[in-house]
C-alpha cells in the first residue's frame, strides 16, 4: 500500500472509533414527560403519544407518586373477570381515604392539551356521599385557590362531575344515576390553564361524548391551580360505609384514541 493510501486508511478508522465512543453525561436524569415535550425537530407535535400508562401490571413503584390512606384501607391489585390485572382501592367502614396519587414521572404544564382515560367499578351503597373517586388535585394544597379543579364523586344516588372555580365554588357540569357494581369508562379532555378563558374540559362516558349542563360539549374553565395538578384515583370520604373501587386502563395521552383503551 502506498504511503498516502495508508495515511487515509488510518484517519478513516480513527474517525469511526470517535463516532462510536460518545459518552453520556454522568447522573443524567430523564425529564418529566408532558405534552409540550412532544415537539419534533420540525416543530410539529406528534399526533399520538401515551404520556402515562397506569396499568396495575406496571407496579405501584412505577405508577403512583404516593398512596394516601387515612384509616385502615389498602391499595392492592386483583385480576378481574376478564383477566385484566386491576387496581383495588379498599376504604373500610370508618376510614376516610384510600387513594393512589399519580402519575409518576408525568406533570401537566400550562397550555397542554391532554386526555385522561380510565375504567372503573364501584362496590358502594347507592346513596352514599363521597368526596371523590377521582380528583384533578392541586399541589401544594396550602395556598391553592381551587384545591381540586375537577372531581368525580357520588351523592344522593348520583355520580357527579364537579368543577371548582378559583373561589372554591363548585358546579356540577354532568351527573347520572350511579351505576353500582358496573364497569364504567371515562375520558376527560383537558386544556390545562390557570386562565379560565383558555382552559376547558370535555367528557366521554362509556365511549359517548357528553352534553354538559351548559348545553354544549365543552366547559370553558380554569383547570390548573398553584404550582401543579395531579390525578388521583380511589375513594375519598364516605366514612360511614365500606367502599371498594376497582380501576384499570389508566392512561394520560395526547389523543382520545390513546386514552380510551
Amino acid at each position: 500500500m502506498k504511503k498516502n493510501q495508508l495515511m487515509i486508511a488510518v484517519l478513516m478508522s480513527g474517525s469511526l472509533l470517535l463516532s462510536n465512543c460518545k459518552k453520556e453525561k454522568p447522573g443524567a436524569v430523564e425529564p418529566l414527560l408532558h405534552a409540550s415535550n412532544l415537539e419534533s425537530t420540525a416543530g410539529d407535535v406528534q399526533a399520538a403519544a401515551v404520556l402515562f400508562n397506569g396499568d396495575a401490571g406496571n407496579g405501584s413503584e412505577n405508577v403512583w407518586k404516593s398512596t394516601n390512606i387515612e384509616g385502615t384501607g389498602a391499595v392492592s391489585t386483583v385480576t378481574d373477570e376478564t383477566g385484566v390485572l386491576t387496581w383495588k382501592f379498599l376504604k373500610p367502614l370508618g376510614s376516610h381515604r384510600t387513594e393512589g396519587h399519580g402519575a409518576k414521572n408525568y406533570l401537566a404544564a400550562e397550555g397542554d392539551e391532554i386526555y385522561i382515560g380510565f375504567t372503573s367499578k364501584l362496590l358502594i351503597p347507592a346513596d352514599l356521599k363521597t368526596e371523590a373517586i377521582f380528583q384533578w388535585k392541586s399541589y401544594p394544597t396550602v395556598g391553592s385557590l381551587q384545591n381540586h379543579p375537577l372531581m368525580l364523586r357520588t351523592k344522593g344516588g348520583k355520580l357527579e362531575l364537579q368543577h371548582f372555580d378559583d373561589s372554591h365554588v363548585a358546579t356540577v357540569p354532568w351527573a347520572i344515576t350511579l351505576p353500582v357494581n358496573t364497569w364504567m369508562s371515562f375520558v376527560i379532555r383537558m386544556k390545562v390553564s390557570r386562565n379560565p378563558a383558555i382552559g376547558f374540559i370535555e367528557f366521554w362516558y362509556n365511549g359517548v361524548k357528553q352534553t354538559l349542563a351548559n348545553g354544549t360539549q365543552r366547559l370553558t374553565c380554569r383547570t390548573l391551580d398553584v404550582k401543579d395538578c395531579d390525578p388521583k384515583w380511589g375513594v375519598y370520604g364516605g366514612d360511614e360505609a365500606a367502599v371498594t373501587h376497582y380501576v384499570k386502563k389508566i392512561r394520560i395521552a395526547t389523543t382520545y384514541a390513546d386514552a380510551a383503551q
